[in-house]
């Protein structure tokens, strides 16, 4: 029976035929350029010299290894490529002339070039057995050549066996193989040598050991172990070190790895290696011991318990990890058990323990506990500490805070001497908040802190901690008493800076500090506290103070005694002066007021009467900070 389509129907399906054929034919046959290359083909690296044969293009760019069928490949404008690897490569034209754009190809053909890998076994006398490694490289080459160093050779083709045996007559001398991988009725001929020097010996067994041993979910004891290539190695194991079974066996070299199936992750196993060479030597490796790990949660607490390692003089550590992270080290081989007190109700985490036995590793299989709790832990280590006039850092240590935990963290404030605390800001899975509304200079501050875990349950307030107030008084330091550490202080310094360099001092709990200089002592010192918490973890710093040494006392010019309260007193300034006394004469050389007191001055009146406009003189005598007597006089004007 025939199927008639409409014409239009017809239409349709050879158009998408047409574009669909169009597609698969890539950018090459749609023609129009033209190069020539020096080398189509070659031994890798192989590197291909690009002439242009198009006149007057507009640009050339090329694509290395275009794949035949994208319309946008990756290009680039070059004189040459080099192929490092074997392989059949396109090499394409884009050329851009006055109608459009036009492409070219040609084939680009690489072999391989690498050397062959191969071992050997000797058996005793001149015999040796020669087995190449039957990977990638191999099947690159048609064929290999063995020169066997005695003047003898061999020729390897594809489909016969990679053992072959050679015996020398000779076993004085210490001749090397070479070997040869060709290339038949190609521009390559040959790749690179392979050399291996022949010792008549036994093959070392002792070189096949375990590396690592890893227990995986799913019942799986992956055995990471180094075997020698053509040596039968059979990988065993036990769960009472005397019975072993075997598992399997290989005759693979190098590093590999080797499951062991349906075993039980909570049961300790044996695993050696059984090899055997090809002079029939047998030997055992040294038996490494899998590694179990249990969990329980008891009260916000993780509770990890894991077998002892049997009594081995190689024993490094064990290496407890959490979330693939390092949480602590164990030097002792009976350390056993660890209690992880840093997680949060409701956290789930994943450990795993590692034995280090010299250079091999054991890691048992990961173990999940969820954190449970009947009570949270209170915040025990916290901070506040001054970072400028305007800026105060609150830390603090959220008990279970990690990764996999929740929290909210309130903090409230007030000002020193004041009862009353305010809420500031709630922090979510954050523990250091700076805050820029204070004056730290003028007053300090208290802070409380209070949290809810990711159960949902809620600590009370922290007692409060308060920023350190630095002031000073003459040539005492003092500052506020309140602790400025959740968990006290266990020390206070007074670091002293000076032009010449910092000085740190020692003052053990007192919050006072008399300052000690002399007359060679800088002009100029900044002065700041640091409080340290008992454990180290914390610290705080107060505010900063400037002291100038020997600082002068400021007498004005003038001043009014008017009644109109402003500059009604006439007032000598300073704040380091250990002894003061100041006199006012007038012009006839009277005294008219005498003070032994900074703080008290003229007022302007003579035996309660005003007196009169005019210019007075007035001396002083006083002792600065470093018990030098100083005497000054000046003249000043009374004005009203």
């Amino acid at each position: 029976m025939r199927l008639l389509l409409p014409l239009s129907s017809f239409v349709f399906l050879l158009f998408n035929l047409l574009i669909t054929n169009a597609d698969a034919q890539g950018l090459c046959d749609r023609g129009g350029g033209g190069f020539e290359v020096d080398n189509s083909e070659g031994c890798a690296p192989l590197t291909v010299r690009i002439t242009n044969t198009l006149p007057n293009p507009l640009s050339l760019t090329y694509a290395a290894a275009y794949d035949g069928r994208s319309n946008t490949p990756p290009i680039q404008e070059v004189s040459s490529v080099t192929y490092r690897n074997r392989g059949v490569y396109t090499l394409l034209q884009q050329a851009v002339v006055a109608e459009g754009k036009v492409y070219a190809c040609k084939t680009i053909t690489v072999y391989e070039s690498r050397p062959l890998t191969a071992a050997y076994s000797s058996c005793g006398g001149g015999k040796i057995t020669l087995i190449l490694a039957e990977d990638l490289v191999i099947t690159g080459y048609d064929q290999a050549r063995i020169d066997w160093g005695d003047g003898t050779s061999a020729l390897w083709a594809k489909g016969d066996s990679y053992i072959l045996e050679h015996n020398y007559t000779n076993t004085s001398t210490s001749p090397t193989v070479s070997i040869t991988g060709l290339h038949v009725g190609k521009s390559c001929a040959q790749g690179a040598v392979t050399s291996i020097p022949i010792s008549f010996q036994q093959a070392q067994l002792n070189d096949i050991s375990v590396k690592s041993l890893e227990m995986l979910g799913g019942g799986i004891l992956r055995v990471n172990y180094l075997g020698v290539t053509a040596i039968p190695t059979e990988i065993k194991y036990s769960t009472d070190g005397n019975t072993f079974a075997t598992a399997g066996k290989r005759s693979s070299g190098g590093l590999q790895p080797f499951d062991i199936n349906n075993v039980n992750v909570g049961q300790s196993y044996q695993v050696k290696l059984a090899s055997q060479d090809l002079c029939q030597g047998l030997t055992d490796s040294k038996p490494i011991n899998s590694m179990t790990l249990a969990g329980k949660s008891e009260d916000g607490k993780n509770i990890l318990t894991w077998n002892k390692y049997p009594a081995d003089g190689d024993f490094v550590s064990y290496e407890l990890l959490r979330d693939g992270t390092l949480i602590k080290t164990f030097n002792s081989i009976d350390e056993i058990t660890y209690t992880d007190e840093d997680v949060a109700c409701g956290s789930y985490s994943e450990y795993q323990v590692i034995a280090k036995i010299k250079d091999v590793t054991s890691t048992s299989a990961p173990v999940g506990v969820k954190t449970e709790v009947s009570t949270a832990r209170p915040i025990l280590q916290a901070s506040v500490s001054v970072s400028g006039d305007n800026l105060v850092v609150i830390k603090a240590n959220v008990p279970g805070a990690g990764p996999n935990s929740t929290y909210d963290l309130s903090i409230e404030k007030a000002e020193s001497g004041t009862p009353t605390f305010r809420k500031i800001i709630t922090l979510y899975n954050q523990n250091e908040y700076s805050d820029p509304d204070v004056k730290t200079s003028e007053t300090s501050y208290c802070y409380r802190l209070n949290y809810q875990n990711s159960c949902g349950q809620k600590l009370p307030v922290t007692q409060p901690f308060c920023t350190m107030l630095l002031k000073k008084n003459l040539t005492t330091l003092v500052w506020s008493p309140e602790s400025p550490l959740l968990e006290g202080v266990s020390s206070y310094e007074v670091n002293q800076i000076a032009s010449s360099g910092s000085t740190i001092i020692p003052n053990q709990l007192n919050t006072n500090y008399t300052i000690k200089l002399n007359a060679q002592s800088d002009l100029e010192y900044n002065f700041q506290i640091r409080a340290t918490s008992p454990d180290g973890d914390f610290e705080s710093l107060s505010n900063i103070i400037n002291y100038r040494r020997s600082a002068g006392v400021f007498v004005p010019d003038a001043f009014s005694p008017n009644g109109d309260g402003y500059n009604d007193v006439l007032e000598a300034k300073s704040t380091q002066l250990q002894a003061f006394t100041f006199s006012v004469m007038n012009r006839w050389g009277q005294v008219v007021f005498h003070s032994e007191d900074i703080n008290t001055g003229w007022d302007g009146t003579i035996k309660g009467e005003n007196a009169p406009v005019g210019s007075y003189v007035y001396k002083m005598t006083f002792v600065d900070d470093i018990n030098q007597t100083v005497e000054k006089s000046g003249t000043f004007m009374l004005l009203r």
